[in-house]
């Protein structure tokens, strides 16, 4: 299946961040609800990818957050231009140690990568597929004027499909920066 645009994934994160951002301030002010937005990147052994990541979280419990994580990230992998959508949910757990605090958390959800090459030009050939992922990480958080700046990294394991009715599962490191609103 070939994407018409390209670009599709990042609008998509982008405006589920604006929406989650019209929600932030009625629901910030008793601390319960947060939306971290930030750079993500993601390093596999085919080479790296960068994009954007969006988190909207609620507390349910002192340190206990529920959490829902969408990110895209976009490059090249295998001299394949690629894509890499991720929407995931799942529990957060973080623990404040004075202006700063320390999180972890563990996510599952899909995972869907797009890949084209076009080795004529003119012949473009695209493929799509969604599976499985997990995610653990975790990271640190500091207070800056009202704000928090985050910094974390993940460990995420996907389902690829190799064809043949086989899948296969593959590991990579994302690293983030970024604010929580």
């Amino acid at each position: 299946m070939k994407m018409k645009n390209s670009l599709a994934p990042f609008a998509f994160a982008a405006a589920l961040g604006v929406l989650s951002l019209e929600a932030a301030p009625a629901q910030a002010q008793d601390g319960r609800f947060g939306v971290y937005a930030g750079y993500a990147f993601l390093h596999t052994d085919d080479g790296s990818l960068h994009g954007a990541r969006v988190s909207p979280e609620y507390r349910l419990s002192g340190p206990l957050w529920v959490a829902a994580d969408v990110s895209a990230e976009k490059g090249t992998l295998a001299s394949t231009d690629t894509t890499l959508l991720t929407f995931m949910g799942g529990l957060r757990v973080r623990k404040s140690l004075g202006s700063a605090a320390v999180y972890v958390h563990g996510l599952a959800g899909g995972v869907r990568t797009s890949s084209s090459i076009t080795p004529f030009k003119g012949v473009s050939i695209s493929v799509s597929d969604t599976g499985l992922g997990f995610d653990g990480g975790g990271g640190l958080e500091f207070k800056l004027s009202g704000l928090r700046m985050r910094v974390g990294a993940d460990y995420l394991r996907r389902e690829v499909d190799i064809g043949g009715g086989k899948t296969e599962h593959v590991s990579d490191i994302r690293a983030t920066v970024g604010l929580v609103f």
